[in-house]
């Protein structure tokens, strides 16, 4: 093992950790803005500002080790963040909050990372290629200061909303995953699906950083007292791989899942990466206003599903 691999499993054994004590989830994030609480939605845009400095910085200094998953956004963008939205909204979690709800016992969520791998077995392959930026406004400095600019507006009208202490999680979240992605490339396991999907070597550096990020998660939800061991239902294990199933799908067409996207698709400057994070984030709140009425419609239970 390579003093880097090793490292990086240092890293994402923390990752893990700042998982289970900030609430990460985009799902969680649209649910409490749809209710007028903005604190985990200005969290994540604080996230991503980290990042960002962190991806600015190591292209700055010639340290960037992966090419940026710049490119334009196309019909897939949209129809795969809103695959990735509604699947999300199903799920009950999104990529982050399934690692999450593992992590604190609820071993049913199994059946999210099934499902992905089930669909991506048998959906066709779709190659997104990068392309080389081209438009300066969304690179380099000036991008970042867009990113922060915004980042500290919406968190100035959140503040109130806000707590000091979790934003040093988010940071060390933000800074951490992108320092690990620099290193290791895609590391997340929506990220292992889709190479999987498109016939890519499997990654050993990748599934040791997924697996310590669960690790580190579940560590910290014991010693928190966060640790709940949830018996497994077989109905809502088949709503949670149908969910999984259409993140898996969404994931595939954008290509990324959330996480990927919120650590190193969006600080890169990358057009689709910004149109698909802030699509699923559309898909959720729209998603959201509509359950209830569809949940009378219909009298599906798992429509009404907490979060």
């Amino acid at each position: 093992m390579s003093n880097l691999l090793l490292l990086s499993i240092v890293l994402c054994l923390i990752v893990g950790s700042t998982i289970d004590t900030s609430n990460i989830c985009i799902v969680r994030a649209a649910g409490d803005l749809a209710a007028g609480k903005p604190a985990v939605a200005a969290s994540l845009l604080f996230t991503t500002a980290c990042a960002s400095v962190v991806f600015f910085l190591n292209t700055e200094m010639g340290l960037l080790r992966h090419p940026a998953p710049w490119s334009y956004p196309t019909f897939f963008t949209f129809a795969g963040a809103t695959l990735f939205g509604a699947g999300a909204l199903i799920n009950g979690a999104c990529a982050i909050g399934t690692m999450s709800r593992l992590a604190r016992g609820d071993i049913g969520y199994f059946a999210t990372i099934a499902g992905a791998v089930g669909v991506s077995l048998v959906v066709p392959a779709v190659r997104i290629r990068n392309q080389a930026p081209d438009i300066p406004m969304l690179t380099g400095a000036t991008w970042l200061w867009i990113v922060l600019a915004f980042s500290a507006v919406f968190m100035i009208l959140s503040w109130r909303h806000l707590r000091i202490r979790r934003l040093g999680s988010y940071a060390v979240l933000g800074v951490l995953a992108a320092v690990v992605t620099n290193w290791q490339g895609n590391w997340t396991w929506l990220t292992l699906v889709h190479e999987m999907h498109i016939g890519a070597p499997v990654e050993y550096a990748a599934i040791a950083c997924v697996a310590a990020v669960l690790i580190g998660a579940g560590v910290t939800a014991v010693l928190t007292g966060h640790y709940r061991f949830v018996r497994p239902d077989p109905r809502t294990m088949a709503r949670e791989a149908f969910g999984g199933g259409l993140m898996a799908a969404g994931a595939l067409l954008i290509p990324g899942g959330n996480d990927a996207l919120l650590v190193f698709g969006v600080p890169s400057g990358s057009p689709r990466a910004i149109v698909g994070y802030f699509a699923m984030f559309a898909v959720l709140l729209v998603g959201l206003r509509l359950r209830p009425w569809l949940h009378r419609q219909t009298g599906w239970a798992w429509l009404n599903i907490g979060f």
